[in-house]
């Protein structure tokens, strides 16, 4: 039995792999934990998901964790959620999506991006990005406007995958701006939407949430919601910020200069700056941090995780990711290569020339380090330097890191750190 009066936080992580449950008592222990697979689904170049196939996992899952033996006698104190950015569906005034949410990392609105970019010359210096990209959130509504006309027009909102959660549990539509600040909408000079947006998609607040600082506002979940699930008592809901940023924030990153690599489906470097940086590079974002008045510089390669998966996956499906790593040990004075790689390639049935694959796909992705190093070290003085993700458990590849960085480095072996991060974004902004 658990002590009297003592809650649980239930505590959701939306990532691009997997969604994580977990259940956290008042001292930090993970009493429970379940996840499942990102239903995602790729044709061809798109990257989708059906809406309601989310809810309802979202729903078993979430009704997984509160049924284990070890949380069932406890009151959840509040519900917790980070989630990645971008993925969005358009919805009806029942908040019934209109068609398949389209995710992240669909790349389909390359010319609206281009076309955006065009019209408005400041973008870089209030959207948080050096220019409009196919991935964001803008230039798939404006896809959406172009290619789907009817679906677009029948759409009462076009809600994120977090915000369209909320909205389906509490009834709200409400989000948080680290999370809809990386959507390329939002502008930071006037900390609003940006309206010349608005009036390219011929669209008006009234489609869009109510916007405010992770953390603050909780929802109650309805009655409906309640009974239907089964859930133990009513409580609030919040928004705790977007994945990468909640995860950093449960590794460690706490000052301005600290930086956090995380390993995972992409590789991605988050750092707290002072101030919203706008002399931006290609792949580099800023925006606003879970915390405070703090700001953050973000740092990606989209398909890092992607292209090593599938690497080992074609050549060292039976072995561990360390000997994938060892082929860069293996030929050091290979050529890099610039993924993607095509299939006939990945066929390939010489051992040697497949290692050298590998060891020339690693050697771009060291590269690729390096490069966004010198990029944060020209804006910011790097602190403390934190791994994190599930690639961060080769030993051989936290060696080859170590060279290429350059820089004293700790490990974090949390595999939890976004459930960690969230609560204690909840508590540092209460």
């Amino acid at each position: 039995m658990p002590p009297s009066g003592s809650n649980i936080f239930l505590v959701l992580d939306i990532g691009t792999s997997y969604i994580k449950c977990g259940c956290v008592d008042s001292k930090n222990n993970i009493l429970a934990l379940y996840q499942q697979v990102f239903p995602m689904q790729k044709r061809g170049s798109f990257f989708e998901i059906d809406f309601d196939l989310f809810l309802n996992s979202t729903q078993k899952l979430l009704k997984e964790c509160l049924a284990d033996p070890g949380v069932k006698d406890y009151m959840v104190e509040a519900l917790l959620i980070t989630s990645q950015a971008q993925t969005f569906a358009p919805v009806d005034a029942n908040f019934q999506a209109l068609r398949r949410g389209i995710v992240w990392l669909d790349d389909r609105a390359e010319k609206e991006a281009d076309y955006l970019g065009k019209r408005l010359p400041d973008f870089g210096k209030t959207a948080g990005f050096v220019r409009p990209l196919a991935e964001q959130y803008v230039s798939k509504l404006l896809w959406l406007k172009k290619n789907e006309p009817s679906v677009f027009e029948k759409a009462w909102a076009f809600p994120l995958i977090n915000e369209y959660l909320v909205q389906k549990l509490t009834g709200r539509f409400y989000s948080d701006i680290t999370g809809f600040g990386m959507s390329g909408m939002f502008d930071f000079r006037s900390n609003s939407i940006n309206k010349e947006i608005l009036s390219i998609l011929g669209l008006t607040e009234a489609f869009f949430p109510e916007i405010g600082k992770p953390g603050i506002r909780g929802e109650l979940i309805s009655k409906h919601i309640q009974q239907e699930w089964s859930l133990p008592n009513e409580f609030p809901v919040y928004l705790c910020g977007f994945d990468q940023g909640v995860s950093a924030y449960g590794s460690g990153v706490r000052k301005t200069g600290d930086v956090n690599i995380n390993l995972g489906t992409a590789m991605v470097f988050y750092t707290i700056t002072e101030s919203l940086a706008t002399d931006l590079s290609e792949n580099q974002i800023a925006g606003k941090h879970s915390v405070g008045d703090y700001y953050f510089l973000l740092n990606l390669e989209n398909d890092f995780g992607i292209q090593i998966r599938r690497l080992k996956e074609n050549y060292f499906q039976d072995d561990t990711y360390d000997l994938l790593f060892q082929t860069y040990l293996d030929y050091p004075d290979v050529l890099e290569k610039i993924p993607p790689i095509n299939k006939a390639v990945l066929n390939s049935d010489k051992p040697e020339y497949t290692h050298k694959l590998c060891a020339g796909i690693i050697k771009y992705y060291i590269n690729r380090l390096k490069v966004h190093f010198a990029q944060i070290s020209k804006k910011i003085e790097l602190k403390d330097i934190f791994i994190s993700g599930g690639m961060a458990q080769s030993k051989v590849w936290l060696e080859i890191l170590g060279s290429a960085i350059n820089h004293p480095f700790i490990i974090n072996k949390q595999a939890n750190a976004g459930i960690f991060g969230a609560i204690m974004i909840y508590h540092d902004n209460q």
